[in-house]
């Protein structure tokens, strides 16, 4: 942490937190673990829920590195995403002509913090898995690297620019709470860019149907079509300013990771998708105001 940040408020009693240290109105203590502020109510409810997520075989998705999906068969599928946020930031970036403010919502390991820092001059970034933060940290993009809960955060209203809620939202059993805080933490006329598998069409309700052992292994609690997301951003208050579905592939998802880790094949699906069956794409991204 490069500097006292100005944004924050206690998780606890939503005091203004000035200083990063203790609650002057009732008296939380903010505890550091490697660094990163612990900006959470009850830590043991997060640790426990993590912790029934292991013991019930999803180890990976807790502990793993997340840079491998940048070498593994859908890379070129993420590298389409990237290219799209890079086109909303770069035009919200030129049309505001002045330093921004944002924060990485979920960051994981930190795999997008450089990508962001390079259109938010004022980078900040939480999760609520203090394996991956360190990692984050290590970076050394951000501002101020952070344990937060989603659905309380600790952050005054209209503090950001830019929010970037990457393949988060999925994992989030109170989603309506999540987006009412995002809507909170976004200044007027922000963008927040909403990004989710799109797994609540039929081709990949389908492919779960062919493996549900996919389905056990995932840790994902919410399926969105563009409609029913777009629903629940609108009752939080946002504007849908754009849904974008982006990646197509075959409705099974071994056959489709073998097919689509060649890049001609993951184009020409794409090609394809979005002429014959648009609606159908592997992910949906949201760009939203207020």
């Amino acid at each position: 942490m490069n500097a006292t940040p100005s944004i924050f408020r206690c998780p606890q009693c939503h005091a203004p937190l000035d200083q990063l240290k203790s609650c002057s109105s009732c008296g939380f203590e903010v505890v550091e673990a490697d660094g990163i502020p612990l900006l959470i109510k009850d830590k043991a409810v997060v640790d426990s829920a993590i912790a029934a997520a292991k013991s019930a075989g999803l180890i990976h998705w807790y502990d793993g590195q997340q840079a491998d999906q940048w070498r593994g068969p859908f890379r070129h599928h993420l590298l389409k995403r990237r290219a799209y946020v890079d086109g909303l930031l770069s035009r919200f970036a030129a049309a505001a002509k002045r330093p921004l403010t944002g924060v990485d919502l979920g960051c994981g390991d930190g795999t997008h913090l450089r990508h962001l820092h390079g259109f938010v001059a004022d980078l900040y970034a939480s999760d609520y898995n203090l394996v991956r933060l360190p990692r984050a940290r290590a970076l050394n993009e951000t501002r101020c690297v952070f344990l937060a809960d989603i659905t309380n955060y600790p952050v005054r209203d209209n503090a950001f620019d830019v929010i970037f809620f990457n393949h988060v939202i999925e994992h989030i059993p109170d989603d309506g709470a999540a987006l009412a805080e995002a809507y909170r933490i976004l200044k007027p006329g922000g963008l927040l860019v909403l990004g989710t598998p799109n797994e609540g069409v039929w081709f990949w309700q389908l492919a779960y149907r062919l493996q549900p052992r996919m389905l056990r292994a995932s840790d994902h609690v919410q399926f969105y079509t563009a409609e029913t997301l777009s629903q629940k951003c609108r009752a939080a208050g946002f504007v849908v300013q754009e849904v974008k579905r982006i990646g197509y592939g075959v409705p099974h998802w071994t056959l489709d990771a073998g097919l689509r880790q060649f890049k001609i094949l993951d184009d020409l699906f794409e090609t394809v998708g979005q002429t014959v069956f648009p609606e159908q794409a592997t992910s949906l991204y949201l760009s939203l105001s207020k």
